[in-house]
């Protein structure tokens, strides 16, 4: 199966109406799993994730309801077990990837830059890189390795128990200077507007399509 990414924002899951409608439609797990977030935000985005899962399932024919976590928190789906997928979502924006090989994507909205984050979660070589720029370029440069390091950690599969300064990112050109593992895991960095997104994965990374989603179209 080829590597694909799916985008929404989820302006229009601001509609209560249309918002409960597309509730009736994501598996029982996820909606326990929106109905249990208190802000309205944190809702849209739980609830935009598993509407782009859905569909990103339809537009390869497949139809699953069962997701199960493994222990380290990765999720997928044991009814197909070649389906590979990763969600990941920030401010008013949602992004789903899914291939036939392990996959990772992560999408971050603009926020205030913390160079301490840096200092004490990134490898000793990115740090220097990031802090060698002017410091104007910096808060974006940041994003770009957060989320190319965050989805990097996601197709490992092996979550936080994968220190972040255990491997290196390097953004000119976009790649791993130094990997966790020994597989050839390719990066890509790209925008959004003013949101960084990145994926990760085993083969069609570079040239992976990007469709975008419009939930105010997503028929019921």
């Amino acid at each position: 199966m080829r590597t694909k990414l799916y985008l929404a924002s989820t302006e229009a899951l601001r509609d209560e109406a249309r918002f409960a409608r597309l509730l009736e439609t994501v598996p029982d797990t996820r909606r326990e799993k929106v109905l249990a977030f208190r802000p309205d935000s944190a809702r849209r985005l739980s609830l935009g994730a598993g509407l782009l899962l859905n569909f990103a399932l339809a537009a390869e024919g497949l139809e699953a309801d069962e997701i199960r976590v493994t222990e380290y928190g990765r999720p997928y789906l044991p009814a197909l077990p070649d389906f590979h997928f990763s969600l990941s979502h920030s401010g008013e924006r949602v992004l789903c990837a899914v291939s036939g090989k392990s996959v990772g994507c992560d999408i971050e909205a603009p926020g205030r830059y913390d160079p301490k984050i840096a200092k004490r979660f990134f490898h000793p070589s990115e740090s220097a890189w990031l802090f060698s720029l002017p410091e104007a370029e910096q808060p974006a440069a940041f994003l770009r390795l957060w989320t190319c390091k965050e989805s990097y950690i996601k197709a490992l599969g092996l979550g936080l128990s994968q220190p972040l300064d255990s491997f290196a990112v390097q953004l000119e050109p976009v790649g791993l200077a130094q990997a966790a593992d020994e597989r050839p895991w390719r990066l890509r960095s790209f925008r959004d507007g003013d949101y960084a997104c990145a994926l990760c994965g085993l083969e069609g990374v570079e040239d992976a399509p990007v469709q975008r989603v419009d939930f105010s179209e997503v028929s019921v």
